[in-house]
């Protein structure tokens, strides 16, 4: 009987021991975990059994007896999670039944629990983590037990802390070593470029225009007749290009004329009159009166007569508002609406607009190339002549300062209205500074 008593205890403690150390030559913190919970059935023999890792304030499931992964969501978990948490540990252990708050479900086929905790090494930092190792047995925990679970206990909490605080750091650093020299050489290749020195270049795009653009409007309003000349067509100072619809003009001479002749025969009736019977003295002024109006009426028709014809202003190429003469025929325009432009001048310009908030590059004299949008290989030979002092709002519903250049190449080939890509540089500025008055203009918008 001793004999048999002494081989079993050695047995216990051969088991004990080997217990500890497959804890500690695990290669991971998940097989740690699986190792406390599987191979301890052997000698604890429990019906089941989870281990859950706790911050002092909230618990996670982390292994569980013959589950090779764990599923938190699962409602086993749950209500072992929330059982976790409600336990209040004033020695390692606290046994839970149906009669001291063991929940219904989890009380279900007699099952009682006997709830370890699991504190941190003496030697250990201070740290929040602690671990509880849930069994669970039928109707009641064997005597057995509490001792035989306290000595695997001490080995199963400090081989998981050995692997959750020492292990992990060590392999995890060794691990992330090559990421960490690689973003060190990134980083520093990054500072490196912020002290390289270029000039500060912008790209825009742009139009080209005509040196002289010469809009014609209407001079009052009225129905056009006719557009003489179709769009694109050169014309000179001077041509007919747009002509009203003049018969109601005509009609409106005529009465105007008529109503003048006919007040002036009888002023002169009247005046004659008047040497013998002072009283039509005053009919004689009222009839002056009259003529005066109908001249004015008669006038007024005949300056709309004159000016029935919208002339070209200038020398070029006519560009019609809308693009299409037969258009015009039958259209009702008001004064002052444009009816066309002339594009004119020697050579031709290109119109960049430019976004305020990159104007800094316009307090130096700027260096510019232009591409076209139909031919980027070659950059045509431009030198900039204007640049505005204020900036206008454009159809982006940005604020832009136009600069103008004029193109002092070859210009065959080109077109008013062609597009492309401008390129401007200045200064000698660091990449640093770009990157970082980038980031402080945006941080000034909240």
């Amino acid at each position: 009987m001793p004999n048999e008593d002494f081989s079993a205890r050695l047995k216990a403690l051969a088991f004990i021991i080997k217990y500890g150390h497959d804890l500690f030559n695990a290669k991971t913190f998940d097989d740690a975990a699986a190792n406390v919970v599987n191979n301890s059935h052997s000698m604890l023999n429990f019906r089941t059994a989870t281990l859950l890792e706790s911050n002092g304030r909230k618990s996670r499931v982390i292994a569980q007896f013959g589950q090779p992964n764990v599923n938190p969501h699962a409602r086993l978990a749950v209500l072992q999670r929330k059982l976790a948490d409600s336990l209040v540990f004033d020695e390692d252990a606290v046994v839970v039944t149906a009669d001291n708050g063991l929940e219904a479900e989890l009380a279900q086929n007699d099952a009682v629990y006997y709830a370890l905790r699991l504190p941190p090494p003496p030697n250990s930092d201070n740290t929040p983590l602690f671990y509880i190792w849930l069994l669970e047995y039928e109707k009641e925990i064997p005597a057995y037990v509490p001792n035989s679970a306290k000595l695997l206990a001490n080995s199963a909490a400090e081989a998981l802390f050995y692997h959750r605080l020492t292990k992990r750091r060590f392999w995890a650093l060794r691990g992330s070593l090559p990421k960490i020299c690689f973003w060190t050489i990134v980083l520093g290749a990054v500072a490196a470029m912020m002290f390289i020195r270029g000039p500060e270049r912008i790209t825009a795009e742009f139009t080209l225009q005509a040196p002289q653009v010469t809009g014609a409007y209407a001079m009052y309003d009225g129905i056009v007749a006719t557009c003489l000349k179709p769009d694109g067509a050169s014309v000179k100072k001077g041509d007919v290009i747009i002509v009203y619809d003049v018969n109601q003009l005509k009609y409106r001479l005529g009465v105007a004329m008529s109503q003048l002749r006919e007040t002036e025969a009888e002023l002169a009736l009247e005046e004659q009159s008047a040497f013998s019977d002072q009283s039509r003295l005053a009919r004689v002024k009222l009839l002056e009166a009259r003529r005066d109006t109908a001249k004015v009426s008669v006038d007024e028709a005949q300056w709309y007569l004159q000016n029935a014809k919208i002339l070209a202003p200038a020398d070029g190429l006519l560009v019609l508002t809308g693009g299409h003469a037969e258009l015009f025929a039958g259209r009702a325009v008001k004064t002052g609406d444009k009816l066309f432009e002339v594009h004119g001048g020697d050579g031709m310009l290109a119109d960049i607009p430019i976004n305020e908030q990159n104007a800094s590059l316009l307090r130096q004299s700027p260096q510019l190339a232009l591409f076209l949008h139909t031919a980027p290989e070659n950059a045509l030979e431009c030198e900039v002549i204007d640049v505005a002092h204020y900036p206008e709002l454009t159809e982006q519903k940005t604020y832009c300062y136009h600069v103008h250049a004029r193109l002092t190449g070859d210009h065959e080939g080109l077109r008013y209205g062609m597009r492309g890509i401008a390129k401007l540089s200045a200064g000698d500025y660091s990449l640093g500074y770009r990157l970082f008055k980038n980031v402080i203009l945006y941080t000034r918008r909240f």
